[in-house]
């Protein structure tokens, strides 16, 4: 595995076990050198888990950075985290992948991509609906016209209880303020930039927000309408509070609709006709996963899909919800100098 770029990972949590560590052993090119966490029988599960004797162990991040075993890291700490490591990631010089949200700020936001630029490094948000076969096929039909010009998309993501509780017991900075945590930010934050990527820019936003658990300082239901820029709407719903839980995706379109709902990932669209209306189903095709594409990126063999610039777009239509929910007014979505409509 000479050729292979080095990777170190930066928190051995869930997100590492679940997306990262098996992301890069599939995608192929990466060989993991380094791991870093603040306990150490979090890093030595992992190494045991995903047969990673040899790496390296770090319980400080700039010990990793200094220490000339990788070429990249992997980003995946709380929230709060985010900002101050991959700033120093990249002043080290070396590539970054980055977990969602990016930052717990526009500005922060702006910093990191202009300290990746700066370096010259990649810098890649871990956006991973955009690496999702299924809702990339949703995005496709849109994009080639099989429902017309979309004009209102409707999303709910829901779920009967909180991250810290059920998918990773115990990490509370999930329902935290202070480490930048919340539901928008959390699962939001992908939805938002779907719908986008589905209706195209995004311009402004009329947000609701509600904590109705006890226990926790952050928005734990959210609606937000949002108006695109070909006078389209969209309306995204998230909870974590509905018995049950809920999931589907709906897009309406001048000759169609296509939804999916959130259960086996079964796309169906239904399109107009001259004889009437007709149903099929989308089989989504295969689709490289994040850590595949970032290693293309570093290796100059096409651009990154979610560059930082993504990343900030994506956070700003989760702030704008939240601030107008703040205000009760709409807010206008800010645009960025270079970026493109999808």
């Amino acid at each position: 595995m000479s050729d292979a770029l080095r990777v170190g990972i930066v928190g051995c949590g869930m997100i590492a076990k679940k997306n990262h560590l098996p992301g890069f052993a599939s995608a192929g090119g990466w060989q993991v050198t380094a791991l870093c966490d603040v306990l150490p029988e979090r890093m030595a599960e992992k190494a045991e888990e995903f047969k990673l004797p040899e790496a390296a162990r770090f319980e400080k991040d700039t010990d990793l950075f200094a220490s000339g075993l990788v070429d990249a890291v992997a980003v995946c700490t709380p929230n709060d985290c985010h900002y101050p490591q991959t700033m120093a990631a990249c002043e080290a010089g070396l590539h970054v992948l980055c977990e969602k949200p990016m930052a717990g700020s526009l500005a922060q936001c702006t910093d990191m991509v202009g300290a990746a630029k700066k370096a010259g490094v990649v810098l890649q948000i871990n956006q991973s609906i955009r690496y999702s076969a299924p809702y990339q096929a949703i995005v496709a039909k849109v994009k080639e016209g099989a429902i017309g010009e979309p004009f209102h998309a409707r999303c709910i993501r829901a779920g009967n209880g909180t991250p810290n509780k059920g998918w990773s017991p115990g990490a509370d900075w999930f329902v935290q303020k202070k480490h930048e945590g919340g539901m928008l930010v959390d699962i939001g934050i992908h939805m938002a930039d779907l719908l986008r990527q589905i209706m195209g820019p995004a311009t402004k936003v009329a947000g609701l927000v509600d904590t109705r658990l006890p226990d926790i300082d952050v928005p734990d239901n959210i609606s937000a309408l949002y108006r695109y820029a070909n006078g389209a709407t969209g309306v995204l719903e998230l909870s974590w509070t509905l018995p049950g839980g809920a999931g589907f995706l709906e897009v309406y379109g001048t000759k169609g609709r296509i939804r999916m709902g959130f259960n086996g990932n079964l796309i169906e669209m239904w399109q107009d006709g001259p004889n009437g209306g007709v149903t099929t189903t989308v089989n989504p095709e295969g689709c490289p996963n994040s850590q595949k594409v970032f290693a293309r990126a570093i290796r100059g063999e096409e651009p990154s899909w979610t560059p930082g610039e993504y990343g900030r777009r994506a956070l700003a239509l989760c702030l704008g919800a939240l601030e107008s929910s703040e205000t009760g007014k709409w807010i206008d979505i800010p645009t960025f100098p270079g970026e493109d409509a999808c």
